[in-house]
């Protein structure tokens, strides 16, 4: 379609950002390669048989920490027990080669959430962000830039990593009709030794439901409170990072001893030393043993491991589920774009790592989908395989 030969144009420009004019990109935002002009897709001109917008179209911006491109119908891998999000699949541009560009947390939000890559925000740790003197104090953010162009820009959860730039960057990235929901952890009980743990709670002491909760009722006061302008509204889910503590019932769609386990849980060939880390033996807790490039963990633990992500990732696809719901009951879901994309994979044994943190392909790869409702926009799950990265999602400037 039309649509897809534009989208695959932009993806590719946006590879090139450092070579694009500054004048031709401000007009742009990127929801990862999706191109929609911020002073109203009408102005675009409607093609046949579509109704232009009444005003430029609100934006749902969901991102998922340390989620693997392994969904269900969404990457073919039915292991994974996501409906929620191959639903949302089957209605959207699916992209199957978007790559962050550091597989850690910090740096690849606050390349994302500016349009610039960490050689530019000096952010390659947990340490540095952007807004830091002689830096980006300056720069125009992802939601900032809507919020310039007439938005109301509201959020919460971990959207850039806590305190990456300081207090979620508010108040230039987010307008304060709506105070930002801070991302809220919660661990596994008190002595447990392993990085999971299936919970009997009730789902108000999940953050991640919280966040659900706190998504719909920004869209509720959308409809009922704030209709004088679009909204972006973004929400960072937590889960799958450690600790994989969800509802029993969601390790219950789990038997571990059927789960299939790396297919290359050794190093590769000829890999030099530095390729590896060994950082994600804390984000497993050492547990069952330590591990090196040549040591996996044990069978049965590896199992046991994936499904506590597993769990995790399903547990999290039904707080998306919730949110899309409540899109379409508040008669939101034709006048508004969704993006759903991850920060960055996570290794689950793959070449002898648990974690992020290395070049690898699975911790590089992230899971990207979007999906708006114009008629001659409907890609009906078509895969693009052309290339993206995480800038894309935001102007260069």
């Amino acid at each position: 379609s039309n649509f897809q030969t534009e989208l695959k144009s932009v993806a590719i420009e946006a590879i090139l950002y450092d070579r694009v004019t500054s004048a031709k990109m401000k007009f742009l935002f990127c929801l990862a390669a999706v191109s929609i002009l911020v002073c109203g897709a009408a102005a675009a001109g409607p093609s046949a048989g579509d109704t232009p917008p009444s005003r430029p179209y609100n934006v749902l911006f969901i991102v998922v920490d340390d989620l693997r491109p392994e969904l269900n119908l969404t990457y073919g891998h039915s292991a994974v027990s996501t409906p929620h999000l191959d639903a949302l699949a089957s209605q959207s541009l699916v992209f199957d080669r978007a790559y962050c560009q550091e597989a850690v947390c910090a740096p690849s939000r606050n390349s994302f959430m500016t349009g610039r890559r960490p050689d530019t925000t000096r952010a390659w740790n947990f340490i540095d962000h952007f807004r830091e003197k002689d830096v980006g104090a300056e720069w125009v953010s992802l939601p900032q830039y809507f919020k310039n162009h007439g938005y109301y820009t509201w959020g919460g959860g971990k959207l850039y990593h806590p305190g990456l730039p300081p207090n979620n960057d508010e108040p230039l990235s987010w307008t304060q009709e709506m105070p930002y929901f801070p991302v809220k952890e919660t661990s596994c009980p008190k002595g447990t030794s392993t990085p999971f743990c299936s919970v009997d709670a009730p789902m108000d002491e999940f953050f991640d439901y919280q966040l659900s909760q706190h998504t719909i009722g920004l869209l509720e006061a959308a409809t009922l409170n704030f209709t004088d302008k679009p909204f972006f509204i973004g929400a960072g889910f937590r889960r799958p990072h450690v600790w994989w503590r969800a509802p029993k019932r969601f390790f219950d769609l789990y038997d571990a001893s059927t789960l299939a386990v790396a297919q290359h849980p050794t190093a590769p060939t000829g890999m030099p030393d530095i390729a590896f880390t060994t950082e994600g033996a804390a984000d497993i807790h050492h547990w069952p043993q330590g591990f090196g490039p040549n040591d996996p963990e044990p069978h049965d633990a590896q199992q046991e491991l994936r499904r506590g992500y597993y769990a995790s990732v399903s547990f999290v696809d039904e707080q998306i589920g919730a949110v899309l719901k409540a899109l379409d009951h508040y008669g939101l879901s034709k006048s508004t774009i969704v993006s759903v994309n991850g920060d960055h994979g996570w290794q689950l044994g793959e070449h002898g790592e648990w974690g992020k943190y290395t070049n690898f392909e699975i911790a590089a790869r992230v899971p990207l989908m979007i999906r708006t409702h114009l008629p001659s926009h409907r890609p009906s799950h078509r895969p693009s395989h052309s290339p993206s990265h995480s800038p894309s999602h935001s102007p260069s400037h």
